[in-house]
């Protein structure tokens, strides 16, 4: 039997948007406490003012609304690679380690993340950026992490610029340190002197920030949709495309830019329904070893799967049977749950 259609409204400052003729459409007779848990949550983040924009404004958008639907209703799981959801499970305070392990299994070296950037200081925000994270990572390089909802027919320009920007924030930081470092060794009046590009701070050093000190950067970018250009010839299954700039005459001068685009939803057509039956084993589709400086070690390849199904994953009878391959999921699977009573505390 299928509860009633109820409606609530959120106010985002400017007007009121429905949100809640959707759990009609989800059989909760087995889940009586489904339509309760879903009203509280409503509640919970309309009386919460940091939320309430937030929710309202993602909530507008029907396919997000009907899996946030279907989670009360015990039908979904969570869409973790909406920003507020995957930030609740890759919390870059709380769940640092975790992010770090993501962030190396899809570089294919070992890294710690140690810094997040705020989303509001990136240049290319906009609607169909779903989540969006830079990271900076022990060795001083910069990672961008973001998920793509809507395909793009030529992706490529928007990905170089996001790159660029990573470059230029690198420089701008190296600047930054830079300056900071001669006002040790400038007084106002020598620190202003216009036009003096090769000044010397009092021991000698440049006051130019050196281009050796720059260090890789990485564009991550999940999506969810692939768009035709990321439909490997080589090889239909291929959905993890890694690629940086090479030259046809050999020579070796490595450029800063790397990429790393990651077709979700090629994974789930030719990978994702053997692993959630329980063959993990890495196929040789998973990686190709000649795009890493070091061969990718079994656990890298071990967490790409997992972390790759669990972004895969849309029930919570397959996060069940992914917790039972992979023992790491269980603390996840319970924050999962644990937001059908708080959800007002996801909000980074």
């Amino acid at each position: 039997m299928k509860n009633k259609q109820n409606s609530f409204s959120f106010y985002n400052g400017d007007n009121n948007v429905v949100i809640s003729d959707a759990v009609g459409n989800f059989d909760m007779s087995d889940n009586p406490d489904a339509l309760r848990n879903y009203e509280a949550a409503l509640h919970s983040l309309a009386d919460n003012p940091s939320t309430k924009h937030l929710y309202g404004y993602l909530m507008s958008d029907k396919e997000w609304f009907d899996r946030f639907a279907g989670f009360f209703a015990g039908k979904k799981t969570l869409p973790l690679l909406y920003d507020p959801f995957f930030k609740m499970i890759f919390n870059p305070v709380e769940s640092r380690a975790r992010l770090s392990e993501l962030v190396s299994c899809i570089l294919g070296q070992h890294v710690t993340v140690i810094e997040v950037f705020p989303d509001t200081s990136y240049a290319f925000v906009n609607s169909f950026v779903i989540m969006d994270m830079v990271v900076r990572l022990d060795d001083g390089s910069i990672t961008n992490i973001e998920i793509q909802k809507v395909p793009y027919d030529f992706p490529a320009a928007r990905i170089s610029c996001y790159s660029a920007d990573l470059v230029l924030r690198q420089f701008r930081m190296l600047q930054g340190m830079n300056e900071g470092q001669r006002n040790d060794y400038y007084d106002d009046a020598a620190a202003g002197k216009a036009g003096n590009e090769t000044s010397q701070a009092a021991d000698g050093s440049s006051s130019k920030p050196s281009y050796e000190n720059m260090k890789k950067v990485h564009t991550i970018i999940f999506f969810e949709k692939s768009s035709s250009s990321l439909k490997s010839p080589k090889d239909k299954r291929l959905y993890f495309h890694v690629g940086k700039t090479v030259f046809n005459t050999e020579i070796n001068m490595k450029l800063l830019q790397e990429y790393h685009l990651i077709s979700l939803d090629t994974f789930r057509k030719y990978r994702y329904s053997d692993i959630i039956e329980g063959r993990i084993d890495s196929a040789d589709i998973d990686c190709d070893d000649t795009q890493y400086e070091n061969r990718l070690t079994e656990k890298m390849r071990r967490d790409r799967l997992m972390y790759l199904s669990l972004f895969t994953a849309e029930t919570p009878d397959e996060i069940n049977r992914l917790a039972a391959l992979f023992p790491e999921l269980f603390p996840i699977r319970q924050k999962i749950r644990e937001y059908l009573t708080r959800p007002k505390e996801t909000n980074y």
